[in-house]
C-alpha cells in the first residue's frame, strides 16, 4: 500500500467513472501523457492491469471493477471521517469529561455545562466530583479532559491555569455564642468540635496550615465525605465546619451562620488543571471560555476580596 498514492487513486476513479483517459486527465488538470503515466505506475504498483484501452475506448478489467467498488467505499469512509472531525471542531458532536470539587459542582461548573448543552446540543458531557487529591489522580491518569480543582504543589506532568481565589469561612449554628462575633480567630476554635471532609480535601489542608500557624494541636472530631453532610451536622449541633464562601448561596443555610476567619484568612486557588502532554479538545476550549465568562459575570472570588 505504501507504493500507492492518493493522486493515483483519484486518477483511477476519475478514469473508471468517465471511461476516458482524456476526460480524466482534464479533471485532474494534467496532460494526457502524464495521466497515462500515473495509471501505468498504479498498475505497476499493484501488479495487475486495471483497464483495457484502445484508441477509441477504455474498459475496466475485472480487477479494475473490483478495485473501483472498494476504493469508492474506502473514500466514502475517509470523507465521513473528515466530516466527523469537522463536526467536532464545530462543536456539533463530541464528548467532554470534566472533574471538579463538590463545592464548585453545585454552582458555576454545572451551570456552565448546562449552557454548553444548550448552545451545542450535539455534545455529550460527563461530570465527576470528588476531593482534590482524587481529582488530581484522575487527571494524571488521563481520565478527564481537565479538572476544576484547587492548586496543589508538587504535581508532576500537570499544568494549572488560575480561575479565581476563594475564601474559606467558618459555619456554625446561629445560636452559638461565637456567632455574635463578626470575625473569628483560629484560637477561638481551639475548644470547638470541627467537622471536616476527608484527608485529601483541599479545605482540610488549609485548616491544618492555619492551626499549625497558630500552634494549635487539634484534630477534627468528625469526618464526612462531603460538605453537605458537614453542614447538616453543624445544624444538628455537632460542632462547626469550614467551607468556601462561594458555595454559601447554593446551600441551605437555615439555622446556620457564617463568619470570616483571620490570622490567617484561609484561601485556596481554584484552577483548571490539565495534563501537560494533552491538547485541549474544541469542546474543552469552549467550556473553559464559558466558565471564565460566568466567573467574570458573577464576580466569584472578587466578592471575597472586596469584603
Amino acid at each position: 500500500m505504501r507504493h500507492i498514492t492518493l493522486r493515483q487513486i483519484e486518477g483511477f476513479i476519475a478514469a473508471a467513472e468517465a471511461l476516458s483517459f482524456a476526460r480524466a486527465a482534464e479533471s485532474l488538470h494534467v496532460t494526457p501523457p502524464a495521466f497515462s503515466q500515473l495509471i501505468g505506475e498504479l498498475e505497476a504498483g499493484l501488479g495487475v492491469r486495471l483497464f483495457d484501452r484502445t484508441t477509441r475506448r477504455v474498459i475496466l478489467t475485472t480487477a479494475g471493477e473490483s478495485l473501483l467498488r472498494k476504493m469508492k467505499r474506502g473514500l466514502f469512509e475517509i470523507d465521513q471521517a473528515c466530516e466527523d472531525a469537522k463536526a467536532i471542531a464545530r462543536l456539533e458532536r463530541g464528548h467532554l469529561t470534566v472533574s471538579t470539587l463538590p463545592s464548585l459542582a453545585v454552582g458555576i461548573v454545572t451551570q456552565s455545562l448546562g449552557e454548553m448543552r444548550t448552545r451545542f446540543p450535539g455534545l455529550t458531557v460527563s461530570l465527576y466530583e470528588d476531593h482534590n487529591g482524587s481529582l488530581l489522580d484522575r487527571l494524571a491518569q488521563g481520565e478527564d479532559d481537565f479538572a476544576i480543582c484547587a492548586y496543589s504543589e508538587g504535581t508532576r506532568d500537570l499544568d494549572f491555569d488560575d480561575l479565581f481565589v476563594e475564601e474559606l469561612v467558618a459555619v456554625l449554628p446561629e445560636s452559638h455564642p461565637l456567632a455574635r462575633r463578626r470575625i473569628l480567630s483560629w484560637t477561638s476554635l481551639e475548644s470547638e468540635a470541627l467537622i471536616l471532609t476527608a484527608l485529601q480535601s483541599s479545605i482540610r489542608e488549609q485548616v491544618r496550615h492555619a492551626l499549625r500557624h497558630n500552634r494549635i494541636d487539634k484534630r477534627n472530631e468528625y469526618e464526612t465525605a462531603n460538605m453537605f453532610t458537614a453542614l447538616a451536622m453543624v445544624r444538628a449541633g455537632f460542632g462547626m465546619t469550614i467551607v468556601p464562601l462561594t458555595v454559601l448561596p447554593e446551600v441551605n443555610m437555615a439555622g446556620l451562620a457564617w463568619r470570616r476567619l483571620r490570622n490567617p484568612t484561609p484561601r485556596r486557588r481554584i484552577v483548571i488543571g490539565r495534563r501537560r502532554d494533552r491538547t485541549a479538545s474544541p469542546a474543552a476550549q469552549r467550556f473553559e471560555a464559558l466558565l471564565r465568562e460566568r466567573i467574570e459575570a458573577t464576580g466569584i472570588g472578587a466578592r471575597a476580596a472586596a469584603r
